[in-house]
């Protein structure tokens, strides 16, 4: 929503998603949505090459002027052969983080690099490079993300759109620790898929040395995943039930209890060879936005989310030491916590603001568009 609201509201704008994706959510967006059975890990099959087609049927009807994927491989190939046969349309792509390390995730035959990392064939990697370079324009979620296109050999212009807050969302909450039946405690907060490379397991384990000092701190996860389970035992080895508490079912609308609630935000992501890394990290945003200071890991694009000492901490996210050391320093410090956030808010506010900004659109079009097809 706050791409749209940043930039598409005032044209019009019509979505593709996959047929799973379904709800009341859904039904309120202000605009047309087309649903798709989508294989982004499955190449030149009989169930990809008639999604391709139901999506090319859409494309023909609606006549965009710009085609935006939102990722690599949510079938770009579309963009590629609507263009031959409507040549003055453009399509771009936008390129997070797994998805941009090619060169180094290369398999054999079985694209999968462990139960939940793709990997790429040689075959995909020739045919998702071609795809990079062809495209009209590009859009990298950080300069991170950029660099990795680079690096790899896809030597093009390559813009850096940070995601942008969708404001609606932010509303503060008083009496959120209230609610929470959490009035005297000092709350440390994770919000996140409950996944190894968030890293929420290495707040687990130094809980018990924090409590040393901070006796009255309670741990809040929010968040699902396939971590959810090796996470709960992990808080029932430390026998920290009363300390620790996991929030499985979250709708983004209800985060705000969560971020109001909070004293710090801490999430110290971690780099899991060979493309588990975040693209970007817009949680540290959003704390920011409500004026909590934030601890997360010096990797990816979390260094471009996070100006260290500044709007938080940039911690090393393999050192239990690191990590408790600006924590320690964030909870002993209630001046220190409101001047970071003062300073978090401050940077949400003025360079992640939804505002209303052509910039996508004139960057890359030579009119005003007034069309365009993201999926």
């Amino acid at each position: 929503m706050g791409i749209y609201t940043k930039y598409f509201s005032d044209i019009e704008f019509e979505v593709i998603i996959p047929s799973f994706i379904a709800g009341k959510e859904t039904k309120r967006l202000p605009f047309k949505i087309h649903q798709v059975d989508f294989y982004p890990f499955d190449m030149n099959n009989k169930k990809r090459n008639a999604s391709n087609k139901r999506i090319l049927k859409i494309l023909k009807k609606s006549q965009p002027d710009i085609v935006l994927f939102g990722y690599l491989r949510s079938h770009p190939e579309v963009g590629l052969i609507h263009k031959k046969k409507y040549p003055l349309t453009k399509w771009g792509i936008f390129i997070h983080a797994k998805e941009a390390i090619i060169d180094s995730c290369i398999v054999k035959t079985n694209n999968l690099l462990g139960r939940y990392q793709r990997g790429y064939t040689q075959r995909e990697a020739f045919f998702y490079k071609k795809i990079l370079k062809e495209a009209d324009f590009l859009f990298a979620v950080s300069n991170f993300s950029r660099n990795l296109l680079l690096k790899q050999g896809i030597r093009r212009r390559i813009g850096v759109l940070y995601p942008p807050l969708n404001k609606e969302k932010i509303k503060k909450i008083n009496g959120a620790k209230k609610i929470l039946g959490l009035q005297k405690k000092l709350v440390m907060l994770s919000v996140g898929r409950l996944i190894k490379r968030k890293n929420q397991q290495k707040i687990i384990n130094i809980m018990p040395s924090l409590l040393k000092k901070f006796p009255q701190l309670h741990y809040l996860i929010v968040g699902d995943g396939p971590e959810k389970e090796n996470l709960q035992k992990l808080v029932t080895i430390h026998n920290l039930k009363k300390n620790i508490s996991i929030f499985d079912k979250v709708d983004d609308k209800d985060l705000s209890l969560f971020y109001s609630a909070c004293d710090i935000f801490v999430l110290p992501c971690k780099f899991i060879k060979p493309n588990e890394v975040e693209g970007f990290g817009i949680v540290f945003i959003e704390a920011g936005a409500y004026g909590k200071p934030v601890i997360g890991g010096r990797t990816g694009g979390i260094v471009e989310a996070i100006i260290h000492k500044k709007t938080g901490y940039l911690v090393d996210s393999s050192s239990s030491k690191d990590i408790l050391k600006r924590i320690t320093r964030l909870l002993n410090s209630n001046d220190l916590r409101k001047k970071m956030g003062k300073n978090g808010r401050h940077r949400a506010n003025k360079e992640f603001n939804d505002k209303k900004d052509n910039l996508l659109l004139n960057q890359f079009t030579a009119n005003n568009s007034q069309k365009l097809s993201p999926h």
